[in-house]
């Protein structure tokens, strides 16, 4: 085994990767006994090479993100000669080599992966963090089903001067083959940059294949460019409708067709998730884990053991039984009197308070907007189907920031931001760009009543 560096205060097991800037190990925190990752600069850079710039500034942006998504820091030590993080341990795989053992992943455990991951991005990007660097190998699954983006040295942070080249070792590994079009352009980055990335990984995860793969960096670009990605049906079976649109509206080569926020993904992938019967991601990623044979068997708190190993449930005793029936005798005695009571206290009550109470509930000043559209179109407010033009009431909506798409059925789509005050009344009045007259309809469809949120 070659030798293994000195850390203060550490001490270091196993080297897990090195790259052209920094190298990663697997160490344990003394005197705490904790274990956690070393990421130190390669011993061939100096701290003071421009190279080592993006080590210090990872450490700055890691310090200011704080999200159970988002690998943390626990110290930076720079020296005359050596710098390195100090950072949160994992015990699981990087994704990279977890799809590298498995090939690919169920529908459902690829998009808890993916909605892990949003959430991380949503509060990057709430901070003004760009990550820049969605891919595989920057992502950690734990054994209990647990998901951490890591890798910050080439994310853009507004609250910092300058932005980093992207130098570092994992942009070069993978090349181009998760970088956005406008990326490959050499444009800035933005938000929506990372929503196309963890498009690629989503689409990589589903079917064990890249979509813009190709046999040099050169024509991957070109594909990323100008190519559109091949459809997941024809590349897997089995992947729900809703989470192959929800893959194709993050790969659209315009940053303004993807989704506008990572919050808007964010929703889109909770709603598949709850559609499709998922209470939590982390038991949906443990349980995929356990399938592939990966962990021998998921914590209680995951799975039940006896699911998986067949274990027999010993009843219990006769003696426990006769506890708990007077257990519940006394509670539904107990109950009982205090529903009682309560029932003689709310009689007492006067009902103009009753009536306060309840309109407490409703915002005090809502803010209005009325939409008409020619010819028609349905209206997506904040990712929810309100309703379909024209018509004439009005949408009661709290103050801020709201999101609006019309959409027919034969015209682009049209998206509007609003920024609404309390009691402001403002008219959306939008003409859409209909492509061709052969066949279209003359009115809108009637929507159905209730109508529940719109899977994007």
């Amino acid at each position: 085994m070659p030798d293994l560096p000195v850390f203060e205060g550490c001490q270091v097991i196993e080297r897990l990767r090195t790259g052209p800037v920094a190298d990663l190990y697997h160490a344990v925190q003394q005197p705490l006994g904790r274990p956690v990752l070393i990421k130190a600069l390669s011993s061939s850079i100096l701290p003071s090479s421009p190279f080592a710039a993006s080590l210090e500034r990872e450490a700055h942006v890691l310090a200011e993100l704080h999200h159970p998504n988002i690998l943390h820091v626990h110290d930076f030590v720079r020296r005359d000669d050596r710098m390195w993080l100090v950072l949160e341990y994992m015990d699981g795989f990087p994704l990279d080599e977890l799809l590298r053992s498995v090939g690919k992943l169920p529908a459902l455990a690829a998009a808890a992966i993916a909605l892990e991951l949003a959430r991380a991005l949503e509060h990057a990007h709430r901070n003004g963090v760009v990550h820049r660097d969605v891919e595989p190998r920057n992502v950690m699954v734990s054994k209990r089903g647990h998901v951490k983006l890591l890798n910050f040295s080439v994310a853009v942070d507004e609250r910092l001067p300058t932005a980093p080249e992207l130098l570092d070792g994992g942009t070069s590994f993978s090349g181009p083959l998760y970088l956005s079009p406008e990326q490959i352009l050499g444009e800035p980055a933005d938000p929506r940059s990372d929503l196309f990335s963890l498009g690629v990984v989503l689409y990589e995860m589903l079917s064990g294949k890249r979509p813009f793969d190709a046999p040099d960096d050169r024509t991957a670009a070109q594909r990323i460019r100008h190519d559109a990605a091949a459809p997941l049906a024809r590349a897997v079976t089995g992947v729900p409708a809703p989470l192959e649109r929800i893959v194709q509206r993050c790969l659209e080569k315009m940053p303004s067709d993807r989704f506008d926020t990572c919050e808007e993904l964010v929703l889109a992938l909770e709603r598949f998730a709850s559609e499709s019967g998922v209470t939590s991601a982390h038991r949906q990623i443990a349980q995929a884990l356990v399938q592939a044979g990966l962990t021998e068997e998921a914590p209680r708190s995951v799975i039940d053991p006896s699911r998986v190993l067949g274990d027999k449930i010993t009843a219990p005793g006769l003696g426990w039984a006769l506890r708990g029936l007077v257990g519940c005798f006394v509670a539904l005695l107990v109950g009982g009197v205090v529903i009682e009571w309560w029932a003689q206290r709310s009689q007492a009550a006067p009902r103009a308070h009753r009536g306060a109470q309840e309109l407490a509930l409703a915002p005090k000043r809502p803010a209005y907007l009325r939409v008409v559209a020619d010819p028609w179109a349905n209206v997506i407010v904040d990712g929810e189907r309100v309703d379909t033009t024209p018509f004439a009431r009005a949408i009661p909506l709290s103050q801020g920031t709201h999101y609006v798409r019309l959409e027919h059925p034969n015209a682009p789509t049209e998206r509007r931001t609003l920024s609404l005050a309390p009691g402001e009344t403002v008219l959306l009045d939008v003409k859409m760009r209909i492509e061709g007259d052969a066949g279209l309809p003359d009115a809108a469809p009637t929507p159905a009543p209730d109508a529940g949120p719109e899977t994007p």
